[in-house]
């Protein structure tokens, strides 16, 4: 595991950039999994201007999401879908239909999980952005998820919806359950970029790089992969 300390949180956003950008650069046809929330939204934001100033094309890329809300209306601005392509692929040169994500409205729920499985399986996932949660969720694993999991729908915890609840700042209810990628189908990527900033997240990130492997601490799976770099700003690596 390669951990990278970067002088700020703007410095560390440009340093896994830079990590996306040549793994873009690099690939006739790249399959690049995504995650949302608010760590991700400067990496998307350098990548965007990245496009726009420097000629990175994302023309070649198919882009996977991890997770997804059950229950949304199918405009819902909080979907994550809707994220990914308000902070991204309208603002590159994705194809149409480049942007690849679990059904949340399709009538079999659990036969649409094994769609899913089987379509980021054979993709197959060449680097997979990951955030981490204050309670060590990576994707919509919560504590106690399996390190074999599948993609399966889950019912979120009480920590995940508070700390996600500052998205739905029309005051509605956080979704209780979600789709997600489980943590097999997450290791199965052949690289992984964790990226994490903030004081919050210290002692996550401490647990997960540092920590015994436990389902307690679902980010502690990272451990088991041979590829994976950690950019943090000095807050978040202040535990380690």
């Amino acid at each position: 595991m390669r951990i990278i300390v970067a002088e700020d949180r703007v410095a560390a956003s440009e340093c896994a950039a830079d990590i996306v950008e040549r793994f873009v650069r690099d690939q006739r046809r790249a399959s690049l999994g995504v995650a949302t929330g608010r760590t991700t939204e400067a990496l998307y934001d350098e990548l965007v201007r990245r496009h726009q100033h420097e000629g990175l094309s994302f023309a070649g890329v198919d882009v996977y999401l991890l997770d997804e809300y059950v229950g949304l209306d199918p405009d819902d601005p909080c979907r994550f879908r809707s994220v990914v392509q308000r902070e991204l692929a309208q603002q590159v040169d994705l194809r149409r239909d480049a942007v690849h994500c679990p059904d949340p409205d399709a009538p079999d729920l659990p036969r649409e999980c094994c769609r899913y499985e089987h379509l980021v399986r054979s993709a197959p996932i060449g680097l997979q952005i990951l955030g981490i949660g204050f309670n060590g969720h990576i994707a919509f694993n919560e504590p106690g998820s399996a390190f074999d999991s599948v993609t399966r729908i889950v019912a979120l915890s009480e920590q995940t919806r508070s700390d996600n609840a500052g998205c739905f700042s029309d005051g509605r209810p956080v979704p209780e359950r979600a789709i997600t990628q489980g943590i097999a189908a997450i290791l199965a990527a052949t690289e992984l970029l964790l990226l994490a900033c903030g004081e919050r997240k210290a002692a996550t990130v401490a647990a997960a790089v540092d920590g015994p492997l436990c389902e307690a601490v679902p980010a502690s799976a990272l451990q088991l992969h041979a590829s994976v770099t950690v950019v943090l700003d000095p807050d978040a690596a202040s535990l380690l």
